[in-house]
């Protein structure tokens, strides 16, 4: 959500969205800057300044929430960072990573040269979230290769948010490292999960998607010592054509070696960056990559490990396994196929990613 306003001329800065008198007091008491919403006009606090007066875009702005969270840049641009009413926020780290998966969503000049997040930036924006908020995602790129700055950020979110659930999105390969492990154990809030992809059940397999030698034994230990500090640990299975032959043995693999993992989310991929330009070596169609996903997720489910299915539209995989699949791609990326309008279950399903649709060739059935 972006707003252009009119009036504002001043200094970069993060402020909150009140909406109603209660929430204007509040936001005084605690002492952030914020925008305050009457009928005639947008005012700033705690200057009491007048931002703007277009009616158009007072209505547009009533349409977001009190405790929303925005980033006001000099020219007046007001951009949303925290929507007091989703369960999808998220703080980006960095685009950089020291992987290179050949099927990640994300280009590879991201990953080279991509901008990394002002750590005091971070904790400003994570001081005007209310500290109830249900939920917060720590992503990038991968977020530790900011180095060890990131732990004043991770500490601040464990002092205020007691109540919050956290999911870190890395690579995992950090935590091979033992100075980063004792550090993150030290900081890391007390309901956090962390999410690792692992892509094969050999280093072979493996570091030839992420296409970075020795980031199999890496993650393997990172996993490790997470499980060893009782941190709970998701593990991710993104299902390409690299792959594809190799998940039942990464299924056993994890049996054997993780059996203490939260649970498994076995992934479709986001047609987008990197997967896109490698599409002849990485694309699977949605019914075998769900066929083989079905089979990787019995063999987990038998070694009395949760599973999750992401990403996959119903009709790709059984009736049986559709308590697996979570709608987990975010919303402004989903979409319907044409077909999807005849199907009884698709306010059930979650669909497909909006760079993945133009891919699937009458894969897509209505369910009837």
């Amino acid at each position: 959500m972006i707003f252009k306003l009119e009036k504002y001329n001043g200094i970069h800065r993060i402020v909150s969205l009140a909406l109603d008198e209660d929430t204007y007091d509040n936001l005084l008491k605690e002492d952030l800057d914020f925008i305050y919403v009457d009928d005639n006009s947008l005012k700033l606090y705690p200057e009491d300044m007048i931002i703007s007066t277009d009616e158009k875009l007072i209505d547009k702005i009533k349409s977001a929430h009190n405790y929303d969270v925005f980033e006001l840049w000099e020219n007046g641009k007001l951009i949303s960072c925290y929507d007091d009413e989703s369960l999808d926020n998220a703080f980006f780290v960095t685009g950089k990573c020291n992987s290179n998966c050949i099927m990640c969503p994300s280009p590879n000049v991201s990953r080279q040269k991509g901008k990394n997040s002002d750590v005091d930036q971070l904790i400003e924006i994570a001081k005007h979230i209310p500290s109830d908020t249900p939920h917060l995602t720590i992503t990038g790129g991968e977020p530790f290769m900011i180095g060890r700055d990131i732990f004043r950020f991770i500490q601040y979110l464990h002092d205020k948010f007691t109540c919050t659930e956290f999911l870190f999105l890395t690579n995992g390969r950090i935590f091979a490292v033992d100075s980063f492990m004792n550090k993150f154990i030290e900081t890391v809030p007390d309901n956090s999960i962390v999410a690792i992809p692992i892509h094969g059940s050999t280093a072979q397999i493996n570091d030839m998607i992420t296409q970075a030698k020795g980031s199999f034994a890496q993650t393997v230990k990172g996993i490790k010592q997470l499980l060893k500090a009782n941190i709970r640990v998701e593990l991710r299975i993104v299902v390409s054509k690299l792959n594809a032959s190799d998940l039942h043995d990464l299924a056993l693999f994890i049996s054997q070696e993780f059996s203490e993992v939260e649970y498994v989310s076995i992934m479709a991929m986001e047609m987008t960056g990197n997967a896109r330009v490698n599409q002849d070596k990485v694309w699977i169609s949605y019914k075998e990559a769900g066929r083989l996903a079905q089979d990787a997720a019995l063999v987990l489910i038998e070694n009395g490990i949760d599973v999750r299915l992401y990403n996959f539209p119903l009709c790709s995989v059984s009736k049986e396994f559709w308590t697996l699949c979570k709608k987990s791609i975010s919303p402004y990326k989903v979409r319907y196929g044409d077909v999807c309008d005849e199907c009884k279950m698709k306010k059930s399903c979650g669909g497909v990613f909006a760079g993945t649709l133009s891919l699937e060739k009458g894969e897509l059935k209505a369910i009837v």
